[in-house]
């Protein structure tokens, strides 16, 4: 029988939580988790301040779940006339291809993206004629040694507008710029994946706020409060993500994989735990929207790296980044491992 689950917050726990300060009451709620706990399976996440999200704009690129990819065999490359990024370095660089063995980061998986040297996807066309002044994106990178040659090397850049005269924002290995063309600033950082290991990148952009935030594995890599957006009214879109150097000559031998590529018009997500507090460096994955109201989300379950068999814990985040900081326990009755016997 597939495993079902009912959680309920406890009423005390309700009432405690009412007598937080106005800062902790303006956090994401969650009231109950119900549905099926199975890898695929659909949960429904009760509870308050969830913002409202239109889930038709996310795109949540796994590699194995385009089916646009399906017929093609490991080493071919990305189209780009259609499936999920409408532009990359086909013309400027070394086309991203698809490997369908070696490390593909989840026992779920079987793709991942590949790159050498100079190889990145853009423009995803969910956020294609879009109005969007937030964009929120996390992807998975394993690089084979560090971005660490020389240069000013990009792992991804954030525009406005697709012939790059708007505002314009690009992640380095040594900082982030940001800015309109041609008045961009800087703020120095580093950021180096770590090499033959899989890193996640995450990066937030607000215009309202005038605020980027990256973070490497959940370190803050970026904090910048000083964004200008000049006059550009189009939406934000991810122009690049992968590797671009400056100078390929310095870096002959890099190559890279990528995959569990998350983007959205807002910071408004769940992701799923294995901290039952809020802890930006636990184990972690961001699960798959279906629908979303203030009030209610409900997501597909896509564990990826986390063991269903372990004690797991939802958060919700709401459109401006704030997310709960106890985690809601996904199953109380679920499966659990065996406990290891010893004989003496």
């Amino acid at each position: 029988m597939i495993p079902q689950i009912q959680r309920r917050t406890p009423h005390f726990l309700i009432a405690i939580a009412l007598g937080f300060s106005s800062a902790t009451e303006a956090l994401p709620r969650i009231s109950s988790v119900d549905g099926d706990v199975q890898d695929g399976g659909t949960i429904t996440i009760s509870g308050s301040g969830f913002s409202s999200l239109n889930t038709d704009h996310i795109l949540y690129d796994h590699v194995s779940n385009q089916e646009e990819y399906d017929n093609l065999s490991s080493g071919s490359v990305v189209p780009l006339d259609s499936g999920p990024w409408s532009q990359g370095t086909n013309k400027w660089g070394n086309p991203v291809t698809i490997l369908r063995s070696g490390d593909l980061r989840t026992n779920n998986g079987s793709a991942v993206y590949y790159g050498e040297v100079k190889a990145d996807l853009g423009w995803p066309r969910k956020l294609d004629g879009l109005s969007n002044r937030k964009i929120y994106a996390s992807w998975w990178f394993k690089p084979n040694q560090k971005a660490d040659n020389g240069g000013s090397n990009k792992f991804a850049r954030i525009w406005d507008r697709s012939d790059g005269t708007g505002m314009r924002v690009s992640w380095t290995q040594m900082h982030m710029t940001y800015g309109p063309s041609g008045s961009s600033q800087t703020s120095w950082g580093t950021t180096q994946p770590n090499a033959n290991e899989w890193n996640r990148l995450e990066i937030n952009v607000d215009k309202d706020k005038n605020r980027i935030t990256a973070w490497l594995n959940g370190q803050v890599a970026q904090n910048v409060g000083d964004l200008t957006e000049g006059n550009s009214s189009e939406g934000l879109s991810l122009a690049q993500i992968g590797f671009d150097p400056s100078d390929s000559n310095l870096y002959k031998g890099y190559s890279f994989r990528m995959t569990d590529i998350y983007v959205a018009p807002t910071p408004a997500r769940v992701e799923l735990s294995d901290s039952a507090t809020w802890s930006p460096t636990s184990q972690r994955e961001v699960l798959t929207p279906i629908s979303w109201s203030d009030g209610k989300v409900s997501v597909k379950l896509n564990y990826l790296s986390l063991d269903p068999s372990e004690s797991l814990y939802v958060y919700v985040f709401d459109g401006d980044g704030n997310v709960t900081q106890s985690g809601f326990p996904l199953c109380e009755k679920c499966p659990s491992k065996p406990q290891e016997v010893s004989i003496e």
